[in-house]
């Protein structure tokens, strides 16, 4: 049988530093030193581009060793793929493409060799990748096919190399054996050698790909015992991936289907959906410009580096790839004929328009549904007031509610168990849309036990001010009077100023880092707030409620209170 040995460097590690020194110093750093004993094992080696970069800065000697090891015996072959390790099914093809030449480039530069192929996790499959790789070069491609997808037919998945096509496009499957590394995880080393001879097949090929996630449990004497044995059995030939399509083998033709676990996830978490939908706007931003190549390729390595951010699917990756792709709008942006403006569009991709103020200073998005702002940015710091939080019942700025004010005391506590009715899932009527102004009306008609009412409430943007202006008229025959709460779910980017907010006499403040935030209103005086953490200690969000009453309002008549919010 025939054996590939691969190492690889996993997403995790663009998120946090700190993980680079961690698991460089217990596994990798010992995994090279254990293989540069070995100078008859073929090894493949994968690492992303943020890595590569890592090495550079902290370990340039890692570099110098890999370019020895290329030198000796051809012993290492390199790997490409999308530099920072994005979910590729989620973007365009110019983007893919992007990516996948921008690690390329980076290896060719490093090392003065092209990759031929590439390692991606086998949820990232799709057919349309396949013209992205022959376009890129690539002409192999390791996935986990018995794990995460499944050929059409349902066959047994097995250790045969196999090749697939797209619209006459081929390219060729090397198998992962992920789930066989875990069992031999278990294994002394001689018992995992036996049974990799124990696999049957036509030409069965097995491919094991070591990284930290998935050996980290395996100490240094383990995987050096495991080596000297596979160099020394007879029955195992070592090769890499190069070496065995020389040989011009006869592979199989499959075809594989789709899962996009990834688009899934967007339809169960409607910030995540907002997310992705903030990086297709951008994509299309980013990649219109023209006349600026430095400004264009500054955009798009924003883009492409929130891009990969995206797909850690965790609270603080999200927030990193907000500030990225705002940062890319942002260059998108021509100094001299930017103009701030509201304008409607389908920016959520939902088949219907929101209304997106984008100004010099901030943006705020509009949804009908709730009629909140489910986006707000500050363009200088490229930072997302209501960006993604996991566990978050409350999102977006300006959602609106109201309470019984013979079962509340009109506060955070009493409101959040449910002695409420929440108008989030409302979609607004809209009665006025002044692009010229940048204004917007929104309204709708609720019935209370009182009788009924109408709430209509306008939008007006200014360069660091959003002015919301809430009229309630009674539409009944009798006196009405009811409590009603406006919300604003605020993520702020520091901890350090979450606990202790200026109460103000008709509004609240916050200092975050550069920047404050502010909240008045003309008429209520009754602002409390709550932080909200996941998991008991993990910081989201800071939910700030304004209380009001309406009094005893007659038939016919109406009331209004006013709200302005600052980041300046």
């Amino acid at each position: 049988m025939k054996l590939i040995v691969g190492l690889s460097g996993n997403l995790p590690s663009q998120i946090s530093g700190n993980s680079f020194n961690s698991e460089y110093n217990s596994f990798y750093r010992p995994f090279f030193q254990i293989l540069y004993g070995y100078p008859s094992i073929p090894i493949v080696l994968y690492f992303s581009g943020l890595w590569y970069e890592w090495f550079a800065e902290e370990h340039p000697e890692v570099l110098t060793l890999i370019s020895e090891m290329m030198k000796r015996n051809k012993q290492i072959e390199l790997l490409g793929g999308a530099y920072y390790e994005p979910y590729l099914p989620l973007l365009q093809t110019t983007d893919r493409i992007g990516q996948i030449d921008s690690l390329t480039t980076s290896v060719r530069h490093r090392f003065m060799k092209r990759p031929k192929g590439c390692l991606i996790d086998s949820t990232s499959w799709d057919n349309s990748l396949i013209s992205c790789f022959k376009s890129c070069g690539l002409d192999y491609v390791f996935l986990d096919k018995s794990a995460l997808f499944f050929p059409v037919g349902y066959r047994v998945p097995d250790f045969n190399v196999s090749m697939t096509e797209d619209q006459g496009k081929i390219i060729t499957i090397f198998p992962l054996a992920d789930k066989l590394l875990e069992k031999g995880r278990e294994m002394a080393p001689e018992d995992f050698v036996q049974k990799l001879l124990q696999i049957k097949g036509k030409d069965p090929v097995v491919s094991l790909f070591f990284d930290f996630k998935s050996v980290h449990a395996l100490d240094m004497v383990w995987l050096d015992e495991f080596f000297k044995l596979i160099t020394t059995n007879k029955s195992i030939e070592l090769v890499s991936p190069s070496q065995y399509l020389k040989g011009e083998p006869e592979i199989e033709r499959e075809y594989f289907q789709s899962r996009n676990i990834c688009k899934k996830m967007l339809l169960k978490s409607e910030e995540l959906d907002n997310l992705y939908a903030k990086m297709i706007f951008v994509q299309t931003l980013a990649n219109s410009i023209r006349g600026d190549k430095y400004k264009k390729k500054s955009a798009l390595d924003e883009l492409w580096k929130g891009q990969g951010y995206f797909s850690a699917f965790s609270c603080s990756a999200s927030r990193k790839a907000y500030s990225c792709f705002i940062t890319a709008e942002k260059l998108s942006r021509s100094q001299d004929a930017f103009i701030s403006s509201l304008v409607k569009a389908d920016f959520k991709l939902k088949g219907y328009k929101q209304y997106l103020y984008q100004g010099d200073t901030c943006n705020a998005y509009i949804q009908r549904a709730g009629g909140l702002i489910f986006e707000f940015d500050n363009i200088p710091t490229a930072w997302n007031y209501t960006s993604y939080c996991p566990d978050n019942p409350y999102p977006g700025l300006f959602r609106d509610s109201m309470y019984d004010i013979s079962q509340s005391r009109g506060d955070i506590e009493t409101l959040t168990r449910g002695n409420f009715e929440d108008f989030s899932s409302i979609v607004y009527d809209v009665d006025d849309y002044d692009r010229e102004n940048k204004k917007l009306v929104l309204s709708f008609r609720h019935k209370t036990a009182a009788g009924p009412i109408r709430i209509i409430k306008t939008y007006r943007f200014f360069n660091f001010l959003t002015a919301v202006k809430y009229e309630l008229i009674n539409m009944g025959g009798l006196p009405i009077n009811i409590g009603g709460a406006v919300s604003f779910n605020l993520t702020l980017s520091s901890d350090a100023h979450i606990f202790h907010p200026r109460m103000l006499e008709k509004g609240i403040e916050f200092e975050d880092k550069s920047r404050t935030i502010t909240i008045t209103s003309d008429r209520i005086s009754n602002f409390t707030y709550r932080n909200i953490f996941h998991n008991g200690d993990q910081y989201l969000s800071t939910l700030i409620y304004a209380f009001g009453q309406t009094g005893n309002l007659d038939p016919g008549k109406s009331c209004q209170i006013s709200f302005e919010l600052s980041c300046h």
